[in-house]
């Protein structure tokens, strides 16, 4: 049986939960090893392969998906990179390094086929080697981990919720403006963000509605892990993932918080009046 090694980060993302997804699901039909690399990249992904021996590397992770491209295809591996970020949404210098790379992998997912459009328009990247894959969701993990104690307090607030990993793109300043404006009406409703947790579900469940901030994303994990648990979303226009789920009246524009105040305000009168 083929082994897959697969790469994280000392950083705890959205990637992470993909990655471990795909793990899981890899177990059947695979050997499955993991890696976790901190500063010396290319050494400790030279000593992975050596400890694990696989057959075939995947990483999620743009920041060392280059280095395990180039030290995969010099040992003669099968190499499968996942993309997590929009090319426009990186620095010129790592998109040079992706450029330079990126030809070089077997297999290039692309989790929207915009995402997929910009993997195939780099030069030498062969377009029948990019696939497109919409983020899984390990809906066991989901379920189980949402039974977990109520952690928002029981004083009848409306919960809204922020969850992500703390970063500008995310614009959390956009999002505290917008709730100033919605508490100056509605006292009674208060904002938590939520960073750094591996139990973020135990929240999204108890929430009365969680908001999407960001200036721009790949195919947000939150906002399906949040719908499958049948919590309400509000987002900004962030993703073509967004529009394929939301109505649009729970899209606002990306930067305007007085736009997000408005549709958070909307969200509060619609569950009162459904209650």
């Amino acid at each position: 049986m083929k082994r897959i090694l697969f790469f994280e980060t000392d950083e705890f993302t959205g990637a992470t939960r993909v990655t471990r997804t795909l793990a899981k699901a890899a177990k059947q039909k695979y050997e499955v090893a993991f890696a976790k690399l901190g500063d010396n990249i290319k050494e400790e992904i030279e000593s992975a392969i050596e400890a694990k021996t696989p057959d075939i590397l995947f990483s999620s992770f743009i920041k060392i998906n280059p280095e395990i491209i180039e030290v995969g295809k010099a040992k003669g591996l099968i190499v499968v990179i996942r993309t997590d970020y929009k090319l426009s949404d990186i620095s010129e210098e790592r998109r040079k390094r992706i450029e330079e790379t990126y030809p070089l992998a077997d297999c290039l997912i692309a989790q929207t086929e915009e995402m997929g459009d910009e993997l195939k328009s780099i030069k030498g990247v062969k377009p029948e080697r990019v696939i497109i894959l919409d983020n899984p969701i390990d809906k066991e993990e989901i379920q189980q981990k949402a039974m977990m104690p109520n952690p928002f307090k029981d004083n009848g607030y409306f919960h809204f919720l922020w969850v992500g990993r703390v970063n500008p793109i995310k614009d959390i300043p956009t999002l505290k403006k917008a709730f100033e404006l919605v508490y100056q009406q509605y006292p009674n409703s208060d904002l938590t963000l939520v960073s750094n947790d591996e139990n973020p579900y135990r929240w999204m469940k108890n929430a009365d509605c969680l908001v999407i901030s960001s200036m721009s994303e790949a195919s947000p994990n939150v906002l399906r892990e949040a719908l499958f648990l049948g919590t309400s979303v509000i987002s900004t226009d962030c993703s073509p993932t967004v529009r394929k789920l939301l109505p649009a009246k729970w899209i606002v524009p990306v930067g305007d918080y007085e736009e997000m105040a408005k549709a958070m305000i909307a969200m509060i009168i619609e569950r009162n009046s459904n209650r």
